[in-house]
């Protein structure tokens, strides 16, 4: 097995503290568990479902598109978004389902 660099260490925990950050706001946290209950779901359900106008959903999903947490897929007119990364959403039903969670 390949020996870490000082520099690769410090990029893997950049790039680990990137992505805690990116998931640590409540409505991202919502988006994610509402994407692992079902396969895929557009802006409008999604918005419909959490309660959440439109605009700022969009602005959460473009942050999750970006560390490629979630993927879209277009469908006609329509992008569907779906989780990309199982292992974020693992983390976050394993946080949210905890006993010290409730």
């Amino acid at each position: 097995m390949k020996q870490l660099t000082m520099v690769d260490k410090k990029n893997k925990v950049l790039n680990a503290a990137s992505i805690l950050k990116s998931i640590g706001h409540p409505i991202r946290v919502e988006i994610i568990l509402a994407l692992s209950q079902r396969l895929h779901m557009n802006v409008t359900e999604l918005s419909d479902f959490l309660g959440i106008e439109q605009p700022v959903m969009s602005l959460h999903l473009s942050i999750l598109r970006k560390k490629k947490i979630i993927t879209s897929i277009k469908e006609g007119t329509r992008s569907v978004y779906k989780i990309q990364n199982n292992s974020i959403k693992q983390i976050i039903r394993i946080i949210y389902y905890s006993k010290s969670n409730n």
